[in-house]
């Protein structure tokens, strides 16, 4: 069988609700041209169950990778999704993001050898989540539907804090995207990136230092940036909607590390993909 274009490296921790929103979206998308590499990170047996329900019904392929729950070590589990994936674009979503069908067409589309790709998201509020299921997010209600615009649009004005509704829909126009500042983002969000697998292993992927929340994503960007690439914006083209949930403080030790990568203009994690580099 030939390799896919692209293989979605999705990470989950416990919260099997969300994680059947996001894979019924997958399982929806315009192009099927891709596997979905699950990166879960010690998730009970309902996720289990989750993962044999979704594989029942769906042609896509789907491969859980699962470690034991030994407090936040993402980094980890990511790397053994990404060593294992056999896609050329390597496109990054979170288990409580729910993509637009165009999605991964997009990353796909967007993701050249010169450059990663950066995606937004619109942050759902806490009432908007709640009233979200699989069987709304299988009509198609978060893509592009009058009704699911029209509710989005009201959310918007629910929230406190920058949660602008343009994020909500597709702009596709060069034209237009240039007169409303699409065509740049200043920074790259872990939930909604790609890049090609090929550079992901030359920077060793995640560094695993990073143990509790926080900066792995930033740490990421700022190898690759050193590795030569530049920033492409997926303003308005990679649509993904997050799930609300409370906050989580960044963990603290998390910062020095991140600050050690900016000081010395690393291009390859010390404890990647690859024990020491």
């Amino acid at each position: 069988m030939d390799a896919p274009k692209a293989s979605i490296i999705l990470s989950t921790y416990q919260w099997p609700e969300a994680l059947a929103m996001v894979l019924e979206a997958l399982h929806l998308q315009s192009t099927h041209d891709f596997e979905i590499m699950l990166a879960d990170d010690g998730s009970d047996e309902r996720t289990k169950k989750v993962v044999e329900d979704f594989r029942a019904r769906s042609h896509l392929h789907l491969q859980h990778f699962w470690q034991e729950n030994k407090g936040f070590r993402k980094s980890k589990i990511l790397n053994e999704a990404i060593q294992a994936a056999k896609g050329e674009t390597l496109i990054f979503l979170d288990g409580d993001c729910i993509p637009h069908k165009e999605y991964v067409a997009q990353h796909i589309r967007l993701c050249t050898p010169s450059v990663y790709v950066a995606g937004r998201r619109i942050d759902l509020s806490e009432e908007m989540t709640k009233e979200l299921t699989v069987e709304k997010i299988r009509s198609g209600f978060l893509n592009g539907s009058f009704a699911g615009l029209f509710h989005l649009f009201l959310d918007s004005f629910k929230k406190k804090g920058s949660r602008p509704f343009h994020r909500s829909y597709l702009v596709k126009n060069s034209v237009l995207r240039k007169i409303f500042g699409l065509d740049v983002v200043v920074d790259m969000k872990g939930c909604n990136f790609s890049v090609k697998r090929s550079h992901m292993l030359a920077i060793n992927g995640f560094d695993r230092s990073y143990e509790g929340y926080g900066r792995e994503d930033t740490d990421v960007e700022l190898r690759l940036q050193n590795l030569g690439l530049k920033i492409c914006s997926g303003k308005n083209l990679c649509l993904q909607f997050h799930l609300w949930h409370s906050q989580r403080a960044f963990t603290p030790q998390n910062e020095n590390l991140l600050e050690d990568v900016k000081r010395s203009k690393r291009v390859k994690a010390l404890s990647g993909i690859l024990e020491s580099e």
